[in-house]
């Protein structure tokens, strides 16, 4: 068998890895990293939309004063800690209209993104 056979049967065996095979394994670590990243914020999110949502509806419902949803809404914002006024009673009428606002910072390597909450909860009564 000559040498160029030789060459030709054995091409694949070389250790080289196919720039292809590079850009996916890149890709799928970065989506992978983003994923790790941004999902935990993303859960905290939900949750405390979850919370606030169910306050303004008991709120609305058992017919709660200012006095009675200012601690649960700082109970909220303990257990996420969330900053100073990110949760505001907006207006209590013939519903409840609670206000969500803040930002978490996340530190992405190269960058720092930041994840904006802005969102109006309005509970109502029966």
């Amino acid at each position: 068998m000559d040498k160029t056979a030789r060459e030709r049967s054995r091409a694949g065996e070389r250790g080289a890895i196919h720039i292809k095979t590079a850009i996916m394994i890149a890709v799928a670590a970065s989506v992978l990293f983003l994923i790790l990243k941004l999902g935990p914020v993303y859960i905290e999110q939900r949750k405390v939309m979850y919370d606030v949502e169910e306050l303004a509806r008991i709120a609305a419902v058992r017919g709660w004063k200012e006095d009675k949803i200012a601690p649960e809404i700082n109970k909220i914002r303990g257990a996420y800690e969330l900053p100073e006024g990110s949760i505001n009673l907006v207006s209590r009428d013939q519903a409840v209209h609670i206000a969500v606002g803040y930002i978490r910072k996340i530190d992405l390597l190269v960058t720092t993104y930041e994840w904006k909450v802005e969102h109006m909860v309005v509970g109502k009564e029966l």
